[in-house]
């Protein structure tokens, strides 16, 4: 079977009124028939309060006409993350200030006092209860009235003419946006243990899983091998297992719904004989792994619907008004699962809590063990799917202490120690304790002066003068007098004024390296109280070179 780019159908099912073709929402209230969520209901009659009918249709219109390139879960988000806080806003007669009853009246000037008054909201419940919105939850929030707004203006509503959108209004948001962290080596450890556990439980028949239980197993065993978002597993087929042109392999295809794409990745089909002498019953490899599983949700298929038979992951609901029926397993139940096997095996973090299991964080934890094991963050790359090397660094795969300490060696071991040495009444220290008579002269004079010291030869081989500032803790001709301190402190200062802007992984490997060595190596070298003036000078009155942005 070819491997083709997943499709999203944009089919429009058109109604006949009296001859003459309608595509209208039916009144206040809809109901959405999604092909992956089911029927959403939707309900606009709460938005009409207050004399807001015209906004409140404009924004009913523009869901109604996402239905056919959005999901239900996307287009039930506009609603109850995007609306509710919007209108909660205008209902504020301290942030909204007029009252706001047509779509002609939201600007650029309510829109930017949306965004200050996004600032002040608190969290309602939870762990955060009572801290600020994160800066995660502000810009989703927002986005989601942008694109009902613009949807707006492309369909030729009455909008304002002064409705127009700030171009960065949460700057850094990907940098200040807490990340999801990799499970520690030892989590991983019980996380493993415990599966093993099910897995014998489920090939041997030791003991009764419910048929939730049995999914949830292999939704954790997919996503810890593979990578994959939860999404992307829920959606796999029963043909997601292909042929691979070399024959001791094999495909495994998988959908992200988000960019329609497909990616295929690449399996061994037999594992290595000691593994399946150790593993007896248990499936050996990823494959058989999928094929067991198909093979037991397989008496299920003719008792769901016809549009869902073609999935892995469904289930018989055993409780509840939907006793007995047969459905897909969707992120609630899926949940619900990953819950029930913590408490089942009793999982703890490192802190002894119990263990917040969940697929986004089986993802960066796959990331950061083939990063561990090839040290390739390009292999990494593909395995995830990354158009961009850069966000696999940045978001998913860490480096692993062991790995920030040989950085930190190779650094060091770039440039020799730094020697100290007096001339004519100063001190001088210099990288490879090295200085001709005419350097030296020229160095007196205040030659050769970089942007944070001085060079005994600033000329590369086409003569030109060198200009990367950065280079010369790792440079042997890198010197500096006394009176070079205020200049070297003043670039230590802007260099922590920027550590905000850089992702942590990358400050530690390329900028930690530099604040150390100034701290151990050069500053260690000369008088205490010249050392703390010069600190002091450059904190207060900052050289130059130095006043303005570095990074």
């Amino acid at each position: 079977m070819a491997i083709r780019r997943n499709k999203l159908d944009r089919k429009v099912d058109l109604t006949l009124d009296s001859g003459r073709v309608v595509d209208m929402p039916p009144g206040w209230t809809f109901v959405i028939d999604c092909p992956h969520h089911g029927k959403i209901e939707f309900d606009f009659r709460p938005f009409q309060k207050n004399g807001r009918d015209d906004v409140a249709g404009h924004m009913r219109d523009a869901v109604w006409s996402m239905r056919h390139t959005s999901v239900g879960a996307t287009l039930y988000s506009y609603l109850n993350v995007g609306l509710r806080p919007f209108w909660r806003f205008l209902e504020d007669p301290a942030s909204a200030g007029e009252k706001i009853k047509s779509l002609g009246q939201i600007d650029r000037a309510l829109l930017d006092r949306y965004l200050a008054w996004l600032e002040l909201q608190l969290v309602a419940g939870g762990k955060n209860k009572g801290e600020p919105w994160s800066i995660a939850s502000r810009r989703v929030t927002f986005n989601l009235i942008k694109t009902l707004l613009i949807n707006r203006q492309k369909s030729g509503a009455a909008v304002s003419k002064d409705l127009n959108f700030p171009r960065n209004p949460f700057p850094n948001a990907n940098r200040l946006s807490k990340k999801r962290e990799a499970y520690s080596i030892t989590e991983q450890k019980r996380v493993l243990a415990a599966l093993n556990q099910d897995l014998r439980n489920i090939h041997e028949n030791r003991a009764v899983l419910t048929g939730l239980q049995v999914l949830a197993v292999h939704l954790v065993l997919l996503a810890l091998t593979t990578g994959r978002n939860m999404q992307s597993l829920l959606d796999m087929k029963r043909d997601s297992l292909q042929e691979h042109p070399l024959p001791d392999r094999e495909l495994m295809v998988t959908y992200k719904r988000r960019g329609w794409s497909t990616q295929a990745t690449s399996l061994r089909k037999t594992a290595a004989p000691a593994v399946q002498k150790s593993l007896q019953a248990i499936p050996a490899t990823i494959g058989e792994h999928f094929r067991a599983l198909c093979a037991i949700t397989a008496p299920l298929i003719h008792e769901i619907e016809p549009k869902h038979q073609s999935y892995v992951f469904i289930l018989r609901i055993t409780h509840l008004e939907r006793k007995g029926q047969v459905v897909r397993l969707d992120n609630g139940l899926a949940n619900a699962g990953l819950r029930m096997f913590v408490q089942r095996h009793s999982l703890q973090d490192d802190h002894g809590q119990a263990l917040a299991l969940n697929i986004a964080r089986l993802r960066p934890t796959f990331a950061t063990e083939l990063y561990r094991r090839t040290r390739d963050i390009r292999r990494v790359q593909q395995a995830l799917g990354h158009a961009n090397v850069e966000t696999t660094a940045r978001h998913y795969a860490e480096a692993s202490l062991d790995a920030d300490r040989d950085h930190a060696l190779v650094v060091d071991g770039m440039v020799s120690q730094f020697s100290r040495m007096e001339v004519e009444g100063k001190i001088l220290l210099a990288a490879d304790g090295k200085i001709p008579l005419g350097d030296m002269k020229d160095l007196l004079a205040g030659g050769y002066n970089t942007g944070i010291a001085r060079c005994k030869n600033p000329f590369r081989e086409d003569e030109s003068v060198c200009q990367k500032f950065f280079h010369c803790f790792k440079c042997p001709n890198m010197c500096v007098f006394e009176d070079d301190l205020w200049r070297l402190f003043s670039f230590y200062y802007r260099l922590l004024a920027e550590r905000s802007k850089v992702n942590s992984a990358h400050w530690l490997k390329t900028y930690g390296p530099i604040i150390r060595r100034i701290d151990t190596d050069i500053a260690s070298q000369f008088p205490i109280d010249k050392v703390n003036a010069a600190r002091l000078k450059a904190q207060q009155t900052p050289h130059p070179t130095w006043k303005g942005p570095l990074l």
